[in-house]
């Protein structure tokens, strides 16, 4: 079932040395306790000082355009150190094994799971910041299959098993792992998984639980959820969209047609939200030659064919690029050819490359980016990363059964063309470790086929594990690569953000980066508190004092640095005034003047109490929040309130008969005498249920006839005096 493995897997691994840079002191600590832990403890702590120094000084040491080896051992086939689940250590780290499924997360942490030779199913996690490793998830058991659960529903229980040869794996927009397909036990499978990093916890999301199942297309273009892609391995090239959209293309497996598998050419995306599949372009059948066009010339006809593809960039303006591959039904023929396809369009573009198969490329400028240079024809290159420039950056791969590459190249979109970085142009060479930690011009990494890759977010090419000059002998190493940044066209810097600029005092507020092409950050928030951070996305900052405020973000990346300056960009509103609450018989009155008042009674809110007075229905606590005209709250607590307490008419300044009323009501003052009066009547919730009644006659007749049965409170105003009382409508 996998032809191309099996012939590469006969060779055996020559041990190697290579690279310095982060992670050697690693290794070294591990060595240290292995042969010195049985000694006496001051060898045990001459080995801790000898880690502390080197770690130390991994910051310091790294020098541009050299490799640094900082984690793992140099053998192949080694077991790996795996701690204690769920705790961090430097002395942890991955056992060997070729093509890993690998993710990014959204903090920069880098994620390994499953793997061959052996077939595993652990997950990893490697934090860049710390260098330390973490063993997830699984039981360093091999050969484990599936443990599905039930379909949307995750379980501690549930787990995809081993994968190798190739699953395919995304990163959608909230940070949630995503896993297709790949090899278990030997067969070929077409189930997606979901992994939530903050429960850790799988879950079985879509496609068959049944190996080697054919695909179901439907019809090109629309989404149904009875479609899905046939089970299938060898397919990494994949990428998420803008829209959260899972897209995938090629690899090796089923169709829609026969139980024989072949190699693929079909793009398919995944809808996340609706959970269907869509078939959006390329044969649902195996085994399709490519269709090139014209080189540079986007056109609906273009077609990559069938292939094992593993190259998974995509550029800033969100295309997705693939390069080289195996051709269907022949594991000895590669591609050299570059792609581009257009999610807008749907169209794919062939950019770079003879589109012979075998090509042996052209490695004639290091450090120059021309047409002349391109890589040769390779596969297994799945060591593929993309910098914040929307740089495509490739490590090794095979093109050949004994065939190995240890080349580093970089394709720049922006000038569509390569430039040759390290590395040779021969096959299966040596490769120099070095002193781990330690970074040299002479370290480079053995070649690797089936190696994983991140750009991280220091600005560093990372490489990971990987056969070298065999699949089945394959190696636990980390390495950093320092980009050469004279070797490099500088990617402009575009600083952007966003918050809530106009704010009550007292509010914390997040900021919002959108700043693209930068790895580092330094805020000045004036006013505020703190009043600085170099966070990418800062949270809880803290504005209490009214005014208006600046807001400087100073972006740097390899090239350069830029700031941006927003003048008085923070609004924060004036304190609004005080409030209280007085009491008056049952009615209870907020100060007036506020935009508007919502009131509590025991921590609850009474619907529709939305006046800046209440009549209090029962006994307890009451509180009102008035909010002024810039949504800024106060609030005011009046405690032991009695209800149904007798309004006093003051000074016999006015009366009201019948009391209670059904039909006609009587209202008699005895102090606006040739003035003009407001009479309005309110009902408990402070609603004004009748209002625009003016006179100056000191006795007024009013038909409630018309009012529900219930309590009520009628009031007297002029410009400067205002009189209250209440009565009962039968």
């Amino acid at each position: 079932m996998f032809p191309l493995l099996k012939a590469i897997s006969k060779i055996n691994v020559i041990p190697n040395s290579i690279q310095t840079s982060i992670h050697q002191i690693h290794d070294l600590t591990i060595i240290g306790f292995f042969y010195i832990r049985q000694v006496k403890k001051k060898l045990l702590f001459f080995s801790c000082l000898i880690y502390l120094t080197h770690f130390a000084n991994l910051t310091l040491f790294a020098q541009p355009g050299l490799w640094t080896w900082i984690s793992g051992v140099q053998s192949s086939n080694y077991a790996g150190v795996y701690g204690t689940q769920g705790v961090p250590s430097v002395n942890n780290f991955p056992g060997g094994c070729y093509e890993y499924v690998h993710w990014k997360d959204k903090q920069g942490n880098f994620w390994l799971y499953g793997g061959t030779y052996p077939s595993r199913s652990d997950l990893w996690k490697f934090n860049p910041a710390t260098l330390e490793w973490t063993w997830v998830k699984g039981n360093m058991a091999t050969n484990e299959f599936p443990v599905f659960g039930i379909q949307g529903i995750p379980d501690p229980a549930n787990t995809p098993g081993e994968r190798s040869y190739g699953a395919t794996s995304w990163v959608d927009t909230t940070g949630n792992l995503w896993m297709f397909g790949g090899a278990n036990n030997q067969n070929y499978m077409g189930d997606l998984w979901m992994y939530d990093i903050s429960t850790n916890q799988w879950t079985w999301m879509h496609g068959s639980n049944v190996p080697n199942a054919s695909g179901i297309h439907g019809v090109q273009g629309v989404p149904g959820i009875l479609n899905r892609p046939g089970s299938r391995a060898e397919a990494v090239s994949a990428w998420t969209d803008e829209f959260n959209n899972l897209w995938f293309y090629g690899g090796d497996g089923y169709d829609d047609s026969t139980s024989l598998s072949g190699t693929l050419a079909d793009l398919m995306k995944y809808n996340i939200t609706t959970g269907e599949w869509t078939w959006m372009k390329g044969s649902q059948y195996k085994n399709v030659l490519p269709v090139y066009g014209t080189k540079g010339v986007e056109a609906n006809s273009n077609d990559p064919g069938s292939r094992w593809s593993y190259c998974t960039s995509k550029d800033l303006q969100g295309n997705f690029w693939i390069f080289g591959g195996a051709k269907y039904q022949s594991f000895l023929s590669y591609y050299e050819d570059l792609w581009k396809f257009n999610p807008n369009t749907n169209n794919w573009t062939w950019i770079s490359g003879s589109g012979i198969l075998n090509d042996t490329g052209a490695y004639i400028n290091q450090c120059s980016f021309d047409t002349l240079n391109f890589p040769g024809a390779r596969t297994e290159n799945r060591s593929i990363a993309t910098d914040r420039c929307g740089r495509l950056w490739m490590f090794g791969g095979t093109n050949g059964s004994i065939s190995v590459l240890n080349d580093l190249w970089v394709f720049d979109p922006a000038v569509n063309s390569w430039s040759w970085m390290s590395g040779t142009n021969l096959i299966n060479q040596i490769g120099v470790y070095g002193t781990i930690g330690i970074p040299s011009a002479a370290n480079i990494p053995p070649p690797r086929m089936g190696a994983n890759a991140w750009w991280g977010d220091d600005d560093r090419f990372y490489l990971f594990g990987g056969g070298s000059l065999s699949a089945s002998s394959p190696r636990s190493d980390l390495w950093i690569y320092e980009p050469d940044t004279t070797c490099l066209m500088p990617c402009n810097l575009l600083l952007q953000f966003t918050a809530t600029d106009s704010i009550c005092p007292g509010v914390c507020i997040d900021y919002n980066n959108l700043t693209t092409n930068a790895s580092s950050y330094q805020w000045i928030f004036q006013g505020a508190s703190p009043d600085s951070s170099t966070a990418f996305q800062p949270t809880n900052i803290c504005y209490s004092t009214p005014g208006t405020y600046d807001v400087t973000l100073i972006a740097s990346n390899l090239f350069a640095s830029d700031t941006i300056l927003l003048s008085n960009y923070i609004t924060v509103y004036p304190i609004p005034p005080p409030q209280g609450i007085f009491q008056n018989g049952d009615t209870l009155f907020a100060n007036p003047g506020a935009a508007s008042y919502q009131w509590y009674f025991n921590g609850n809110i009474i619907p529709g109490a939305t006046n800046y007075f209440y009549v209090a229905q029962a006994s307890g606590n009451y509180n009102v929040v008035a909010t002024d005209i810039n949504g800024c709250e106060v609030e005011a607590v009046i405690n032991n309130v009695l209800a149904y307490a007798q309004l006093a008419v003051a000074n016999g300044q006015l009366a009201i008969y019948p009391d209670p009323v059904t039909e006609k009501l009587y209202v008699k003052h005895f102090m606006f005498s040739d003035k003009t009066f407001a009479i309005s009547i309110y009902n408990v919730l402070g609603d004004k249920i009748i209002s625009g009644l003016e006179t100056t006659s000191n006795t007024t007749e009013i038909d409630v006839t018309i009012l529900p049965s219930g309590l009520y409170y009628l009031e007297l105003s002029t410009s400067d005096k205002t009189l209250r009382t209440k009565f009962i409508k039968e």
